[in-house]
Formats: structure tokens, C-alpha cells, sequence
């Protein structure tokens, strides 16, 4: 597919209520795509609508949890657009292993891994109907790292990156024009950063401490990154033909996307 062919009029994003997930919906819909917006937090939902009507961008709210399969499929059935973007999930639990929460780190893998393979399964089986399209799933660099502490965290992005890994080599044996990518963002100012600095802070002067540092100061140090200028890039990203996004891992460094090997 050519830059010219590759147009995509809409998007769809998966936990669009904060954070990266709402800058880049907005950053969407002032694009002049057309965004259908999915989260839990139905208040969230209410702000974000109110500031696309601001803006007079068009853009629909869908409530949904994604951690309830049968909820998130029957959804993304009728909210498949060509650019489907997954940035759903949470930092918890925090801490060694044996000292997480099973029922926090189960409702985490179900927000981050069920529902990434379950977006990509019900909205790729779309895109091949329609000829062209490009799933994006938000990962990190921590999917590659022994992070101690973020035990769950550090899992489920693993599983993000295979799964884009494996479903990419499925694509490239039945379309150049549809895609599945995992990106890299960064530290973002998010409320995620907040939820990670508040659950590390009781290891601050354990053995943990050290390898939680980052989260700790990154705010204080003005090293986060703001969500909107990432939603810019990630418009970018998108942007590109899904064929040469496809099974790959993007970095985003120094406001470029370079592939991660």
C-alpha cells in the first residue's frame, strides 16, 4: 500500500477515559478522524466527550470494561474503525511477588494481556474484510528488562510484544495492507505514573528502592513526558501503512519511532 492509498478516516481507542488513551483520541478527532472512544470510567467518558464537543471534533463515547470478555468482543464488533489504538491497562501490583495481591495482579493481565489478544483477534478479523487497517497496542520498555517489583507489569507487556510478534508473521502471510504493531512511549505524565509512585513509595528505603527510584523522582525531575505531545506522535505512527508498522515494536526516542529489536 502507498502513503496515498493509506487514509484512514477513523479511529478506534481502548482506554480513552485518561492518560495517553484520552490525549490521543482528542488528538485524533482534532485530525478530522472520526473516533469512537472506549473505557470503564464512565465520568471520565462525560469530560472527554465535553471536550470534543469544545473543540467540535467528532467523537462518540462507548463505556465498556475490558476486562469482561464477552462485554469488550460484542463492543469492538461494531467499533472496529481502520486505526484501532490499545492503551489500556495498570501498573499494579507493585512490590516482590510474594507480597502482590493475586485478585490486583489477575484484574492487571486481564486489562493488559486478555484484552490486547482480544482486540487484536475480534478487530483484525475486520480489517481483513476490509482490505487495510492497523492495530496498535501500548507496551514498554519494561517488556524486555528484569524489573523487580513490576513482576505483572513486566509479563504482560512481554506478552504484548510476542503476541504483535507472532500475529505480525500471521499478517505477512495474508496481507501487505493490514497491521499489528506495539509501541514504546516512554514515561508519560500519566495518572498511572501517580499510581505507580504511591504504591512504591512504601519501598522507598527497602531493598526495592533503588529499582523504583525512577518512578519515585521522575516527576520532581520534570523527566515525564506529557501525554499530548506523545498523542502527536502516536497520530504520526499511525499514519504510517500498516505493512510497514506490521509485527514490529516502536521506541519512541527523541520524538522519533525507531524500530526495537
Amino acid at each position: 500500500m502507498t502513503d496515498n492509498a493509506w487514509r484512514p478516516d477513523a479511529a478506534t481507542v481502548i482506554g480513552a477515559g485518561a492518560g495517553i488513551g484520552r490525549a490521543v483520541a482528542l488528538e485524533f478527532a482534532s485530525r478530522g478522524r472520526a473516533v469512537i472512544a472506549l473505557s470503564r470510567n464512565g465520568d471520565n467518558l462525560t469530560g472527554l466527550q465535553d471536550e470534543a464537543d469544545r473543540r467540535s471534533a467528532v467523537l462518540r463515547t462507548v463505556q465498556c470494561d475490558v476486562t469482561e470478555p464477552d462485554q469488550f468482543r460484542k463492543v469492538l464488533s461494531s467499533a472496529t474503525s481502520p486505526i484501532v489504538l490499545h492503551t489500556a491497562g495498570s501498573a499494579l501490583p507493585i512490590g516482590p511477588i510474594w507480597q502482590c495481591d493475586p485478585a490486583v495482579a489477575m484484574q492487571s493481565l486481564s486489562s493488559m494481556v486478555l484484552s490486547s489478544w482480544l482486540t487484536a483477534q475480534a478487530c483484525l478479523e475486520q480489517l481483513l474484510a476490509r482490505g487495510s487497517g492497523i492495530v496498535l497496542l501500548a507496551s514498554s520498555g519494561a517488556a524486555s528488562k528484569a524489573a523487580p517489583a513490576r513482576s505483572t507489569y513486566s509479563m504482560s507487556k512481554a506478552a504484548v510484544d510476542q503476541l504483535v510478534r507472532v500475529v505480525g508473521a500471521e499478517l505477512r502471510l495474508v496481507s501487505a495492507d493490514v497491521g499489528i504493531a506495539a509501541f514504546y512511549p516512554g514515561m508519560v505524565d500519566t495518572g498511572m505514573q501517580q499510581q505507580v509512585r504511591e504504591a512504591a513509595e512504601p519501598f522507598r528505603s527497602g531493598p526495592f528502592g533503588a529499582e523504583l527510584s525512577p518512578f519515585l523522582h521522575a516527576a520532581q525531575a520534570g523527566t515525564l513526558v506529557p501525554a499530548e505531545v506523545v498523542a502527536r506522535h502516536l497520530a504520526d505512527l499511525a499514519a504510517r501503512p500498516p505493512g510497514e508498522l506490521n509485527g514490529k515494536i516502536w521506541r519512541l526516542r527523541e520524538g522519533e519511532w525507531l524500530p526495537h529489536e
